[in-house]
């Protein structure tokens, strides 16, 4: 019975060395977080509206880049930065959530905390959102598509792996915590958002979010317990359109309704719009599935695409981000991604803008800033 046992333990002190930390259930249940009085009553302000990019803190091999690219997106004069940073766990079914370090895995602790600070320096205010992750995906599975067989275990798992950042979050005074993204398979699940979302901000002195899919912002009930709604923007452009490709004035008025609906439905949530993710790919089906990154027959990078999809975003969204704010409808925009590792030119699908005729429009938009 005991050898059982040892070599058990000695498989968890391996994986430990390696960067696995696995987000267990425990029976005695302790608090997320255990604020004193001071930060209870400590609640920063966050000047909204937020014009922003995201950075996925992903495959962190060479860290100094994200340095770097925190920088460049200063310089650039956007305000804001999300990063993106993930959590795993193996496919659809699994009950337990990993938090993993290392190469091709997320970042160190360390790293997190180090960007995060670091944006705060350069003036910017930052977002942190973690992402659920597949290490072994069955077909098609994403983090939407989640349904382990018991529920409850999945759950206390998620919960402490919000935890890790969480404390993260408030170790670098992230300014906006995302208590989840695209997980629509949860999304009915609303007294196992409440009690998360409650715990949370026994801690959190920041505005708190959730992150949806532009398909799926109506499904949640969540909103009210939240600061804003977060919709991850990659809506099929060409829906309704005639012309291929489509002209600006097709794009605009596709914008013009889904923009009618987002802000109906801010005013009946009464919270505001924050775009959690803005981004096209530089390939040719950037307008109609942007969603899709995966160039996987080395199609060529189409950058007039991107540039067609960024410009029509920009315009469609100018008099209430840039013009005549206002954050009672429109909390922001964080466009998705800045790759650190690549810098663009002919070769370069990726969303990444740098190099290319989105880079351009983008830093036009910024100046219009009153």
């Amino acid at each position: 019975m005991l050898r059982p046992l040892l070599i058990a333990a000695f498989a968890l002190y391996t994986l430990s060395l390696l960067g696995v930390v696995f987000v267990t259930d425990h029976p005695h249940r302790q608090p997320l977080y255990s604020p004193t009085t001071d930060q209870r009553a400590q609640r920063s302000a966050v000047p909204l509206p937020l014009r922003g990019f995201a950075i996925s803190l992903h495959h962190t091999d060479q860290f100094p880049l994200y340095l770097q690219a925190v920088d460049e997106i200063a310089a650039l004069g956007f305000d804001s930065l999300e990063v993106a940073t993930p959590a795993f766990q193996t496919d659809g079914a699994s009950q337990q959530i990993r938090i993993e370090t290392g190469p091709g895995r997320g970042p160190q602790r360390g790293q997190l905390v180090t960007l995060l600070k670091h944006a705060k320096t350069r003036g910017l205010t930052t977002s942190l959102m973690p992402q659920v992750l597949f290490t072994q995906p069955r077909g098609n599975e994403w983090r939407g598509k989640i349904h382990p067989h018991n529920w409850a275990p999945w759950w206390e798992s998620y919960r402490e792996m919000i935890g890790y950042f969480l404390d993260v979050a408030i170790e670098a005074d992230v300014d906006i915590f995302c208590v989840g993204s695209e997980l629509l398979s949860t999304e009915r699940q609303t007294d196992r958002w409440v009690e998360l979302i409650a715990e949370v901000r026994q801690g959190f002195r920041g505005l708190l979010t959730y992150s949806t899919n532009w398909d799926h912002y109506h499904v949640p009930t969540l909103w009210r317990h939240l600061d804003l709604i977060g919709i991850s923007g990659y809506w099929d452009m060409t829906k309704g359109v005639t012309h291929d490709p489509p002209t600006p004035e097709d794009l605009a008025a596709r914008w013009s309704q889904i923009r009618t609906k987002l802000l109906n439905f801010a005013i009946a949530q009464n919270r505001p719009i924050l775009f959690t993710e803005i981004g096209y790919p530089t390939l040719p089906w950037a307008i109609k599935d942007p969603w899709n990154y995966v160039n996987s027959d080395n199609t060529l990078p189409d950058p007039h695409a991107q540039a067609a999809g960024y410009a029509a975003f920009l315009a469609a969204w100018e008099d209430l981000l840039i013009h005549q704010p206002n954050p009672a409808v429109a909390a922001g925009v964080f466009f998705f991604e800045w790759d650190p590792y690549h810098q663009g030119g002919p070769g370069d699908s990726g969303y990444g803008v740098r190099g290319k005729p989105a880079f351009d429009l983008l830093r036009q938009w910024l100046v219009k800033r009153p």
